[in-house]
């Protein structure tokens, strides 16, 4: 069952925050009112590869209409303490997309998807429990009315009412002016905003369980849940674990962190609607995949730096992936 727009609408009057997989590693931890963190990061995803809707791997070079994907993600994302076990979390993000064949690779660069939320603590103790919302929005990109990749004008010459000669070489986005038309020369002015994310909205609940380990110097958490896609894509069900152990090195004790990234589709995908980001016969509208990783951290002072790459490992319907990453977090 998707979400509709009202009901989206009602959630988010009473929801202002919400948090992305970029943050949910903060697990079931939730931080005083008025203290959190703030992290800049850096990624890079590459694709040569897709996974069909049987999970076959193929070579885009295979496929006449698919691509090559470099695309270059700055985000800015954070969690702080509202109340007592309630916080707030945000993540914004900025694309350098480049998308097509090698040397001659369609470029689109500006504000991508964005996710506010909230996180609540259910349970204290040694197995903390939470439960969240989050919301992704394409607010920073959105146009309105249907998608189309490219954006295009036209230019004309109209007469005034009294048949006289009006302005000339008018430049409209789209339809004409009044009077009657005597020319129409489109062209091309820009590659539609919307091109950098997902469009429409994603509404997930989830439940998480966190645990610092006494024997060695670890911790775990596990999330699942269920998210609500607006519009032709399939709902699915994201599951994410991350791992951690910390080193005795020095004085700074930097960890490693092992995590995995499943969103398994329900295939419950309608028809495409004008809005929609994918058409109907895409098998991006029912896509699943698994996502592997390892990331090392390293804390100076209130500061933590972290580094890792994940790779997308299993997926139907979807882009096989590299990503490095780099991130500074600032706790205050």
């Amino acid at each position: 069952m998707h979400l509709s727009n009202k009901m989206i609408k009602s959630i988010v009057a009473g929801s202002l925050l919400l948090a992305a997989t970029q943050v949910w590693a903060g697990g079931a931890w939730i931080p005083e009112p008025g203290k959190g963190s703030i992290q800049w990061g850096y990624s890079r995803k590459t694709a040569g590869q897709v996974w069909d809707k049987d999970g076959k791997t193929t070579p885009v070079k295979v496929l006449p209409t698919t691509s090559l994907h470099d695309f270059r993600y700055g985000y800015l994302s954070g969690e702080v303490g509202l109340y007592k076990h309630l916080s707030g979390t945000f993540v914004f993000t900025y694309l350098w997309g480049f998308e097509g064949r090698k040397g001659a690779m369609e470029k689109n660069f500006g504000f991508s998807d964005a996710w506010l939320g909230t996180k609540y603590q259910v349970h204290g103790g040694k197995w903390l429990q939470a439960v969240r919302a989050n919301w992704r929005t394409p607010f920073l990109y959105d146009q309105q009315g249907p998608y189309k990749r490219h954006l295009y004008s036209v230019k004309i010459d109209h007469l005034t009412e009294g048949g006289r000669p009006g302005a000339q070489d008018t430049t409209i986005a789209s339809g004409t002016n009044k009077g009657r038309v005597v020319s129409d020369t489109t062209y091309f002015v820009m590659n539609n905003p919307e091109w950098r994310g997902l469009n429409r909205n994603d509404l997930a609940f989830l439940y998480t369980l966190s645990h610092s380990f006494e024997r060695f110097p670890g911790w775990m958490n596990l999330e699942a849940g269920y998210n609500f896609r607006q519009g032709a894509p399939s709902d699915d069900i994201p599951v994410n674990f991350d791992l951690g152990y910390t080193l005795s090195v020095k004085s700074h004790r930097p960890s490693l962190k092992a995590f995995f990234n499943l969103v398994k589709s329900v295939g419950n995908n309608s028809d495409a609607e004008p809005q929609d980001r994918f058409g109907t016969t895409s098998t991006f509208q029912d896509a699943s995949i698994l996502r592997l990783g390892l990331a090392l951290l390293v804390p100076i002072g209130n500061w933590n730096v972290e580094a890792g790459y994940d790779q997308w490992v299993w997926g139907v319907g979807a882009r096989q992936y590299k990503e490095p990453f780099f991130g500074i977090t600032r706790n205050f």
